[in-house]
């Protein structure tokens, strides 16, 4: 398996248009436009801090990506820093590339000092993945009509 190199979107801009493609695809719903996954990930070209998206490469091609965001789950919006809208191109899955965004961005939250991380899921399968990680479901709820299982890490 090769590594994957992580780096901030700010740091290329003119992958938006594919990142937001992703976004469309996997977590938008019949109401949401490719202009507003665009606009989501503008809002998260930041250098440091909360609010940035991550990227992955494989021999540099965009293969991933994660956000860490102030916040993301709508039931409970006191549990921050949380990582967000993970993504690894069909063609590059079970290579631990979703594992590596993962760490990256609860490194990027340690750094800053922050003791959790938090994230929620809607699928049985990605939360079982988040637990074989060391995510442990802290809660329960409903966000766009989909039940959530709400989940945090000790950093």
């Amino acid at each position: 398996m090769m590594k994957a190199k992580i780096d901030l979107l700010i740091n290329h801009e003119d992958l938006i248009p594919i990142v937001a493609q992703w976004y469309l695809a996997a977590f938008g719903t019949k109401e949401t436009t490719i202009e507003q996954c665009k606009e989501i990930l503008k809002s998260r070209l930041n250098t440091d801090g909360l609010n940035c998206c991550l990227l992955a490469f494989i021999e540099g091609e965009v293969v991933g990506t994660v956000s860490l965001t102030a916040n993301d789950i709508p039931t409970k919006p006191e549990l921050s820093p949380c990582v967000t809208h993970l993504f690894v191109s069909e063609r590059y899955r079970c290579q631990n590339i979703g594992q590596s965004l993962v760490e990256y961005a609860k490194q990027k939250s340690k750094d800053m000092n922050f003791k959790k991380a938090y994230l929620y899921t809607t699928n049985e399968t990605i939360h079982k993945w988040y637990g074989k990680l060391g995510w442990k479901i802290i809660g329960e709820g409903i966000s766009n009509g989909f039940e959530i299982k709400i989940m945090e890490r000790k950093l």
